[in-house]
Order: structure tokens, then C-alpha cells, then sequence
């Protein structure tokens, strides 16, 4: 499914100083892909625009227009899409994912769903209380490796002790 929109605001805001411009640079149209319809890629061409900043001290000269919601940056996934797809990479990473990402209408490669979980920010490092650790060999006496995790309870409060037996 093909949608072609353009912007119709009059102005747009400068991402570096947020000061308001109306002086149109130019014009390009972008392709965004987003959410599926019925089963089917939704694939969005969008005319957006450049602007010129008015203000003499911004280090950005030309900006361009983003689309909330739609656009970013960069970006050639809606901010939708993008969600979903990092939910599936996250779930089921490869193949799996690259499989269920077709069937909902949303084609991605194996290697752009891996790429998607290492680009995730690492998540915040507390306070470790145990710590599980795993060797194992990937190829028989040439490579090794190792696998640290931190181990947390299901039920925390369930403490296992070692008793005598009693007579």
C-alpha cells in the first residue's frame, strides 16, 4: 500500500535552538515505512521540507521538517514500526523474528533485527548479590568462553540452609 502526503504547517521549529521559521530551502520527498494494514507493508512517500534557521548564533543553518509520530532522524521505519520490530527482535531475534515480522507485514532481514537488539541501550548496572558463572568450550581445547549472570530468586523469600540431620 503506497501512501503520498506532504506537510502543510506553515512553520517549523529548529531542533537546536527551537526558534520558529518560515523561509523554505527545499523540498525532497522521503520514504518511511510503516505499520502493516491488513496483512500488507505499509510504505509512506512524504515530501518534507528544508528550512533555513533565522538565528545568527545556531550552529544549524538548514533544518528539516519531522513529522511526530512518523519521522525521525535518519529513520526509514515509522516510530511505530520501528517499536514493534525492536519488541520482536528483543522476543525472538534471526530467523524466528525475520519470520514473524512477514507474516504481520513488516519484511525485515535476520541480520537488521540482530542489529536492532545491539543497537539497545545496555540496561542499568545495580548491585549484584550472586553472581552465576559458566564455562564452556565452542570448539573442542582451541576457544573457550564465559557466560556471568545475575541470579535472582523466583520467591525471595525462600532461604535454603544446610541443617544437621536430627537423631
Amino acid at each position: 500500500m503506497l501512501i503520498a502526503a506532504r506537510t502543510v504547517a506553515a512553520k517549523a521549529s529548529c531542533p537546536e535552538c527551537g526558534l520558529p521559521s518560515a523561509r523554505v530551502h527545499s523540498r525532497y520527498r522521503r520514504t518511511v515505512w510503516d505499520l502493516a494494514t491488513c496483512g500488507r507493508p505499509v510504505k509512506v512517500e512524504l515530501e518534507v521540507r528544508r528550512f533555513f534557521c533565522g538565528e545568527p548564533s545556531c550552529d544549524r543553518k538548514i533544518f528539516t521538517e519531522q513529522v511526530d509520530g512518523l519521522t525521525q532522524r535518519h529513520a526509514r521505519r515509522s516510530t511505530d514500526l520501528r517499536a514493534l520490530l525492536t519488541s520482536i527482535a528483543i522476543a525472538l531475534a534471526g530467523r524466528a523474528g525475520a519470520r514473524m515480522a512477514c507474516l504481520i507485514g513488516a519484511p525485515i532481514s535476520r541480520s537488521t533485527l540482530l542489529r536492532m537488539v545491539r543497537a539497545l541501550p545496555d540496561p542499568e548496572v545495580g548491585q549484584i548479590t550472586v553472581l552465576g558463572v559458566d564455562d564452556f568450550a565452542k570448539k573442542r581445547g582451541n576457544s573457550y568462553g564465559t557466560v556471568l549472570v545475575e541470579w535472582t530468586p523466583i520467591v525471595p523469600s525462600i532461604c535454603w540452609t544446610a541443617e544437621p540431620p536430627r537423631t
